[in-house]
């Protein structure tokens, strides 16, 4: 057993709950590790009120034993790495995809419009190589992805959570095969009406260089005077909000898919990628152009604009946003 925290042994495994405010069991043979940059991931959330601003006529602002706890309210941080298509759909599982089909396993999060989705919460096992903490009763708050021409599709998430305590758990010890979508196999195309995943009429655009994609998912903790410093449940109370930047070469297809006449104008994308082994990601969505900014920056001498979408309520399907993960993945930990 090492002595001191060490970056190599640090580690982040996670299993759904069958219910808010029950810790899911995380054990050798429970739970999945994620494949995942673990230093900086854990934030206790606690709130103190010092009493800084009191006066008891001594010149130390802040008097021994008067500082009191006011609330509890952790935020676990998966910081944007390699998305590995085995572990992708967990992100979108706790804010209500669905699964099918049978190897490859499709899960599809197509966000409810007209009313709430249900939200899966899940628990946490973090570690230092020394310290392990549990937290429990997260569920994310923003998804981003993105990729460029040089690496690997990148994914990350935030999770409030309620509590965060040590723990004498043990991990998973299984480290299954993690596929990996390396970015120039990712695609974009337009069409007239809400894409789906076969790109049924789709029109391939083949001058995109990179994408950030952040989904703001609308969970927000829900915090009460109950008599408890940790948050009473969390629901869906915001907004799904997603802002999607697109880099793509100023040539004579930018002109015609993305001319500076568009701005404010309704496009329907399909950003998607597929493994040799046919597991892969597909991001379907209505947007409007927010902005586009021509010769944004050049990138080895090519010369590059970005265009800013915000995701757009489409009438015509009742969708806005449709991500689809096919996955080696069966169900849920």
């Amino acid at each position: 057993m090492p002595s001191y925290g060490a970056k190599a042994l640090t580690r982040i495994a996670t299993a759904s709950q069958s219910a808010f405010g029950t810790a899911a069991a995380i054990g050798t043979a429970l739970g999945e590790i994620l494949f995942t940059e673990t230093t900086g991931a854990l934030d206790l959330g606690v709130t103190v009120d010092l009493g800084e601003t009191t006066s008891v006529g001594k010149r130390t602002a802040i008097q021994a034993t008067r500082p009191t706890i006011t609330g509890r309210q952790p935020v676990l941080t998966i910081a944007e790495g390699p998305a590995s298509m085995r572990t992708l759909p967990l992100i979108l599982d706790s804010v209500g995809a669905s699964t099918t089909g049978a190897g490859p396993y499709t899960w599809t999060w197509s966000p409810t419009q007209g009313d709430l989705d249900t939200l899966v919460f899940y628990s946490f096992l973090v570690e230092d190589g020394v310290q392990k903490y549990l937290v429990r009763d997260a569920a994310p708050t923003e998804i981003t992805f993105s990729a460029d021409a040089n690496g690997l599709l990148q994914a990350g998430a935030t999770f409030a959570a309620t509590t965060a305590a040590t723990s004498a758990l043990a991990f998973p010890t299984a480290l299954p095969a993690q596929p990996m979508l390396a970015g120039r196999l990712l695609k974009l195309s337009t069409d007239t009406n809400f894409p789906d995943k076969a790109g049924t009429g789709a029109s391939d655009y083949t001058s995109i260089t990179a994408f950030s994609l952040t989904i703001s998912t609308g969970v927000g903790m829900i915090t009460a005077l109950d008599g408890s410093l940790t948050a009473a449940t969390a629901a869906l109370t915001g907004s799904l909000d997603a802002t999607l930047t697109l880099t793509v070469a100023s040539n004579s297809a930018a002109g015609t898919t993305f001319p500076i006449t568009d701005i404010a104008a309704q496009k329907y994308l399909r950003l998607f990628g597929t493994t040799s082994d046919n597991y892969g990601v597909w991001i379907l969505g209505s947007w409007e152009i927010e902005n586009i900014v021509p010769l944004s920056s050049d990138q080895d001498g090519l010369i590059v604009n970005e265009v800013t979408c915000r995701l757009a309520y489409d009438t015509t399907s009742g969708k806005s946003l449709e991500i689809v993960v096919d996955s080696p993945l069966s169900a849920a930990p």
